[in-house]
């Protein structure tokens, strides 16, 4: 199956997702200094990626590897958004591997810019995962995007934001191919807190 026919079997035309991995600066995980994000629309699929100026020491350098070198020419949060925000479907599902974590991190950083980002639906794989694969534990019980990876033969280099969002797209629809299901079951609204 080609990657456009895997496109049109899997998400239906009706809904657009937007699938986003972050990196973040520090333990406030309010900061990001990496986003990968995906956009699967009208049966075309596009990924993005950019390090992020996070105006912060990076801390986390020993997880992700981006230090502030590395970012002190990239945009801000507010100037990837600029170039972000007209390609963003107004109505979309918000796709992630703990899908929590990801969006909690782009409402707060993006919300010190007084920009609003609310999606209409939301997917995590992990449910997607827990669900066709409820007897797939790694020892400690997880369900982990790199534990997944292995197992079903997807290419990661972990905690680099841009191939984390292609490994979760591609984890995805392993999961739904090989369980013979649905996207639609796992959709859920987004209700903000």
């Amino acid at each position: 199956m080609s990657e456009n026919e895997l496109t049109t079997f899997i998400y239906p035309a009706d809904k657009s997702f937007v699938f986003v991995d972050v990196e973040t600066a520090d333990w406030n995980n309010d900061r990001i200094c990496a986003i990968g994000m995906i956009i699967v629309q009208d049966g075309k699929s596009t990924g993005y990626y950019s390090l992020i100026n996070p105006h912060v020491h990076i801390t986390f350098t020993y997880i992700h590897g981006i230090t502030d070198s590395d970012v002190k020419d990239a945009p801000t949060i507010e100037e990837f958004w600029q170039v972000m925000a007209p390609l963003i479907p107004e109505r979309f599902v918000f796709v992630a591997h703990n899908y929590r974590f990801d969006l909690t991190v782009m409402k707060k950083d993006l919300g010190r810019f007084g920009i609003s980002f609310n999606p209409t639906e939301i997917l995590d794989t992990m449910w997607v995962a827990r669900d066709i694969l409820y007897h797939f534990r790694t020892q400690r019980g997880d369900l982990r995007l790199n534990t997944l990876s292995e197992a079903l033969g997807v290419q990661l280099y972990h905690h680099n934001a841009a191939s984390d969002i292609s490994a979760t797209k591609e984890v995805l629809e392993k999961l739904l191919l090989s369980g013979n299901r649905r996207i639609e079951e796992f959709i859920r609204p987004y209700i903000p807190r």
